[in-house]
């Protein structure tokens, strides 16, 4: 395990989706007539905050943490931290993560709680299982399922978290040639939807065009990336491969092409993050990641936070009452010009 690649994943995922958060459900036009300029943290104040897609990402770092040679203790001890993270009342959850957390509070096993749903729950925590069997193929794609099941059970969504789970452990090994990148992820695609998508991605990297073009070219409205896998996981692909050794561009251009902003943001981030390091990454946007527990000081450490305890519940729900009233003050003002 590469300890270093695991906090930055961690890191670069966070500042995506903590920057994306804001322009969470717009599409892309209202995005470049509200804000305009140099994308900065602005959910409150200037600063950040993290939503579900870091959450995951730290508590699938600390089940691994525990369990790294068995899926299904790892899966058991994932599922416990979801099960207390769910009670924390947690704002914006996926309803497909919200019913299998009730499952798993009404006695479903791990391998039984997840519900028929292809959206992106998996890919919060794939990119992390990525790094930390970037030199294990076979517990890379046991783990990764292992994870996906306890809320998905759509083999697109495996599907995409393998994916996502392989292009981080592409990144982990220092892999540059895009054209061997591209083969070793195809290798991985079985669904009709990715088959649509994939020769797409390796034409637009070919042709240069942006991440919104790309994602408008099989979305099902334009400008605005939805929240089913397999769109999240290509775009997140394409906007690394695009942009790649740039933090700032990946993740800015990702959040210009609308719609789910804050988790394709954060996926992206993840890769982006495991190329370009703490160092790598624009220090205002570290420090403005003020949140509780998770903080841009925290997550820029060495070392991932493995020895963290998470979730903190009850003063999860204390954190969680704060940070829905500031969504709900985010969704007052765009009902406000410009449109």
């Amino acid at each position: 395990m590469n300890k270093s690649a695991k906090a930055a994943c961690l890191l670069g995922g966070a500042l995506g989706d903590s920057l994306g958060l804001p322009a969470e459900g717009l599409n892309a036009r209202r995005i470049a007539r509200m804000w305009r300029g140099e994308w900065r943290h602005r959910f409150f104040f200037g600063r950040g905050m993290v939503s579900d897609d870091t959450e995951h990402a730290v508590m699938t770092a600390l089940s691994l943490a525990k369990n790294s040679r068995d899926p299904d203790a790892f899966a058991k001890d994932l599922a416990g931290r979801l099960r207390w993270w769910f009670a924390g009342i947690p704002a914006g959850v996926g309803l497909a993560t919200a019913k299998s957390a009730m499952k798993l509070w009404l006695g479903a096993s791990p391998a039984r709680s997840g519900v028929w749903s292809a959206g992106n729950g998996p890919l919060m925590r794939a990119p992390v299982i990525g790094v930390h069997f970037a030199d294990d193929t076979e517990n890379r794609d046991r783990f990764s399922d292992a994870s996906t099941r306890i809320t998905h059970s759509d083999p697109r969504a495996l599907e995409a978290a393998r994916l996502i789970a392989k292009a981080a452990t592409l990144a982990t090994d220092g892999v540059q040639n895009q054209i061997v990148i591209l083969d070793s992820l195809e290798r991985q695609i079985e669904s009709a939807e990715m088959k649509t998508r994939f020769p797409l991605l390796r034409s637009g990297l070919a042709d240069g065009i942006d991440v919104g073009t790309f994602a408008d070219s099989f979305g099902r409205k334009p400008g605005f990336v939805s929240g089913f896998a397999p769109d999240t996981a290509a775009v997140a692909i394409f906007a690394w491969l695009r942009h790649r050794g740039d933090f700032r561009s990946t993740v800015t251009t990702v959040i210009a092409a609308g719609g789910d902003t804050d988790t394709v943001a954060f996926v992206a981030g993840s890769l982006a993050g495991i190329d370009a390091k703490a160092e790598g990454m624009p220090p205002e946007w570290i420090a403005g990641l003020k949140d509780w527990p998770l903080d841009g000081a925290l997550l820029s450490r060495p070392d991932p936070p493995e020895s963290l305890r998470y979730p903190v519940w009850p003063l999860s729900l204390v954190r969680n009452g704060c940070f829905l009233l500031i969504v709900l003050a985010h969704a007052l003002r765009r009902l406000l010009p410009p449109y």
